[in-house]
């Protein structure tokens, strides 16, 4: 996540909620190198374990999740548009709670296992649905916070994904003023790595809190375009051979 000014998309509520979660995918499934993977926090999960995936994933082992200093939330409650008649948009179940005081720590650690190519580009795209604790955390929370994606496990800039497409929304008000927001973007990288790493990091005030409710990560590779050059060379000439 990077900086982005969420005050505009706040005061316009009204519009914009989307409460079903997995709700705006790139459309990547039919891609023969996607994998999905997905965390709901439907029930909870021995913290300080890796998690894996409770939805989708193809992947030739397990992704993983770990957080950080996060304690388990059970049933997080209604979520209502803020305006009346204050309609109900559904509820939540259970998220992991990272509280404040705290400067630029781990929240998390996403780590997908893959087949390195070299003839391949890659790209990871990524939508979280979280709840913040009140309004002007809400408005600042994404200078307040840093995701990132590495290959390999090396945490360089070597090695960093470059971030593009992002884009964040509200998606509701609890009955405490609380503030759920989603947000989605996308990393790339020149060549198709043996593994992703996804790292988001944060800094909260005192009395602050951020609520992790769900996680999704698609990724899909895409020929180089040296590859797709030659791969349209073959196709002329099977071409002439037919001819």
């Amino acid at each position: 996540m990077k900086r982005a000014f969420l005050f505009l998309l706040l005061l316009n509520l009204v519009g914009g909620y989307v409460l079903g979660d997995y709700s705006n995918p790139p459309g990547w499934e039919n891609d023969p190198y996607f994998t999905h993977q997905s965390w709901s926090f439907g029930t909870i999960t021995t913290s300080g374990e890796p998690i894996a995936p409770d939805d989708g994933y193809i992947n030739p082992g397990t992704p993983t999740l770990t957080f950080g200093q996060a304690n388990w939330v059970d049933d997080m409650g209604t979520v209502f548009l803020p305006e009346p008649p204050y309609t109900v948009l559904g509820t939540r179940q259970g998220g992991w709670e990272i509280s404040g005081p705290q400067e630029n720590t781990t929240w998390l650690t996403i780590e997908i296992p893959n087949i390195a190519n070299s003839n391949m580009q890659k790209e990871v795209w990524f939508e979280l649905t979280f709840r913040v604790s009140d309004f002007e955390l809400a408005n600042a929370i994404t200078s307040m916070v840093s995701f990132n994606c590495y290959a390999d496990g090396i945490i360089d800039n070597e090695h960093k994904f470059s971030y593009f497409d992002e884009n964040g929304y509200p998606i509701g008000i609890d009955a405490q003023q609380q503030v759920w927001l989603r947000y989605e973007g996308k990393f790339s990288f020149d060549t198709q790595p043996g593994s992703e790493t996804l790292i988001l990091t944060g800094s909260l005030g005192e009395g602050q809190s951020v609520v992790l409710d769900q996680i999704d990560v698609d990724t899909h590779c895409i020929p180089e375009p040296t590859t797709l050059g030659l791969l349209g060379i073959g196709a002329l000439g099977l071409l002439r051979r037919r001819s």
